[in-house]
């Protein structure tokens, strides 16, 4: 019989590697939208089929598991955050749930109309550059990211960091959402890459960091695992009961 410290690591490594793959998998390609992204996949064949029909049963645990993780730190989120809009309004739940959605919308019209100036004062400057460098190449090659039906279905955060300088705030939050998302030769509009039947759904952690008195875009990481939000932490530097 297997002792239970190797049954334990092949379970880690099942979540770890086998399910996110295949949870990921089951999503559709995602073209060059802002955050960065693949090109067109190739029709799914018979084997893949079996292959996922297999592992369903796993992706649907680890789901439930992730999901739960998710609603765990958004609980324990939104608690501090009550503490802190007592003293701060930066940290109002409103107003960040307003930010959010403000700096989404932004950041895809910039990336749409491949003009990063538009996101400028919602973004950091570190991800400003990385994005105006990737859409240079977009326009250098004669690409044009189409993104239409965009839908933001969720914007939760998951993560509340508050320190003793307020310049290092930041919180994490997990966007869910929708949308078209495909890339077209902007000489003859033609589709370069295979245009989707339906929208493609992502989800990913969005880090926002503080920067004059409001919150800014700074990373976007589009894996999002059991592991990522499992070490998610909350915590305040600063007294919450004075």
């Amino acid at each position: 019989d297997m002792n239970p410290t190797n049954r334990n690591n092949i379970k880690r490594l099942i979540c770890i590697f086998v399910v996110p793959l295949i949870f990921f998998m089951s999503s559709h390609d995602v073209f060059a939208r802002a955050g960065g992204g693949g090109g067109a996949g190739g029709g799914k064949g018979f084997l893949y089929t079996v292959i996922m029909l297999v592992l369903l049963p796993f992706a649907i645990v680890y789901v439930t598991v992730l999901f739960c993780w998710i609603t765990k730190k958004n609980r324990e989120s939104k608690a501090l955050l009550e503490q802190l809009s007592k003293k701060d309004k930066v940290w109002d739940s409103r107003y960040i749930k307003n930010r959010i959605e403000t700096v989404f919308l932004k950041v895809q019209e910039a990336w749409i109309k491949r003009d990063q100036m538009i996101a400028k004062d919602y973004i950091s400057q570190s991800l400003f550059d990385k994005h105006k460098l990737q859409t240079d190449i977009m326009i250098s090659n004669h690409e044009k990211n189409v993104l239409e039906r965009i839908n933001l279905e969720e914007a939760r955060v998951v993560e509340v960091m508050d320190y003793l300088d307020d310049s290092k705030d930041q919180i994490w939050v997990y966007m869910k959402g929708s949308m078209m998302d495909y890339i077209v030769d902007d000489r003859t509009d033609q589709v370069k890459y295979a245009k989707p039947d339906k929208p493609s759904h992502f989800f990913e952690l969005w880090k926002f960091v503080r920067a004059n008195n409001t919150w800014v875009l700074d990373e976007i990481d589009q894996t999002v695992s059991i592991s990522d939000i499992s070490h998610l932490k909350s915590f305040s530097e600063k007294p919450l009961n004075e």
